[in-house]
C-alpha cells in the first residue's frame, strides 16, 4: 500500500494549475498547426497562426493562455494500492487543501478569478476562483491520477443535454450535434473540440461529455464504431464552413471525441460539450 500525504497532493495540483494555465498542451498544438497548413482561406490562416503565436507568448511570458482563466475541474483517481493520509492544520481533508492550492495559484499567478458565491441572488466573486469542481473515481491502475482541467464561461455556456428517443439514429444524432455547432461554436471561440457524452443517464451523459472534450485528441474511442463515428462527426462540423473565430474556413472544429456507457433501455441520454481552442489540461500519476 502506498501512502500519499495530501501536502503532496496540494503540491502536484498547484503545480497542473500553473501547467494547464500557460502551456497548451502538444497534441492541440499539432492540431492548429496541421489545420494551418490544410486551410486555404488567408484570415483563417492568420487567425490559426495567432493562436500558436499566443501560445508560445503564454509559455514564454507566463502569461494566461486565454484572458477567461476557467472554471476549475479536478479530477482525482485512486488506484488499488493507494492510500490517501492526512496533513496538519486546516489541510488534513482533501478538499479544503485543493481548494487552497487554486486559491494560492489564482492569487500567485494574477488569473481572473471567475467564480460568484450564489448562483441567482447574490453574485459575488469568492475572489479565489474556489470552489473548484473536484470529482473522485476508481481505477486498476496503480497510483494516484490527479488531471486538472479549465473550461472557460463561452464554451461552458455551450452546453446541452438531449434526452432522445432510444430509437433516435447515429445520423440523427450527428445532426443534433450540428445544429448545436452552427447555433454555438462562434460563442466558443473556434476552431473548437467537441466532446460528445452518449448513455448513462442524465446527469452521466454530462459527465461523458466532460470527458470527451478533455480528451486528448491524438487517442480516438477504443470501440471501432465510435471511432468511426467521430471522424464523420468531424468531418460534418469541418463541413459547416464555419471557421476559425467565425470568420470562414475548413477549420471549425479541432476533434470530436465520443465517450459512452451503458443506459436504461427506455432512454438514450446524448451531452454536447463544446471546448475551445484554448482547452486546457494537465495530469500527472503519483
Amino acid at each position: 500500500m502506498r501512502r500519499i500525504k495530501i501536502p503532496f497532493i496540494k503540491k502536484a495540483v498547484k503545480k497542473l494549475l500553473i501547467d494547464a494555465s500557460f502551456s497548451l498542451p502538444g497534441d492541440i498544438l499539432d492540431a492548429v498547426k496541421k489545420a494551418k497548413d490544410s486551410e486555404d482561406r488567408a484570415m483563417a490562416g492568420i487567425i490559426l497562426q495567432m493562436i500558436l503565436d499566443n501560445a508560445k507568448i503564454a509559455k514564454k511570458e507566463m502569461l494566461p493562455l486565454c484572458q477567461d482563466c476557467g472554471n476549475t475541474y479536478i479530477e482525482i483517481e485512486m488506484g488499488p494500492d493507494i492510500c490517501i493520509s492526512g496533513g496538519s492544520g486546516e489541510i488534513s481533508f482533501l478538499e479544503p487543501a485543493i481548494n487552497e492550492a487554486v486559491a494560492e495559484v489564482y492569487r500567485d499567478y494574477y488569473l481572473r478569478t471567475s467564480i460568484v458565491a450564489d448562483p441567482l441572488f447574490e453574485r459575488i466573486n469568492t475572489d479565489n476562483n474556489t470552489p473548484a469542481i473536484i470529482g473522485c473515481s476508481y481505477s486498476r491502475t496503480p497510483g494516484l491520477g490527479i488531471s486538472v482541467y479549465l473550461k472557460g464561461g463561452g464554451s461552458e455556456n455551450c452546453s446541452w443535454l438531449f434526452m432522445l428517443n432510444p430509437s433516435e439514429s447515429k445520423q440523427e444524432i450527428i445532426a443534433r450535434v450540428l445544429d448545436v455547432v452552427r447555433e454555438n461554436a462562434t460563442k466558443a471561440c473556434p476552431p473548437v473540440i467537441v466532446g460528445l457524452g452518449i448513455g448513462g443517464s442524465a446527469s452521466g451523459a454530462v459527465t461523458l461529455a466532460k470527458k470527451a472534450v478533455f480528451r486528448p485528441l491524438d487517442i480516438h474511442n477504443p470501440d471501432p464504431r465510435y471511432k468511426l463515428m467521430e471522424k464523420e462527426l468531424f468531418q460534418s462540423v469541418n463541413n459547416t464552413g464555419i471557421g476559425p473565430q467565425g470568420l470562414g474556413g475548413k477549420t471549425t472544429a479541432l476533434g470530436c471525441n465520443i465517450e459512452f456507457a451503458p443506459c436504461h433501455m427506455a432512454t438514450l441520454p446524448v451531452a454536447v460539450f463544446l471546448g475551445c481552442h484554448s482547452t486546457r489540461r494537465a495530469n500527472v500519476r503519483l
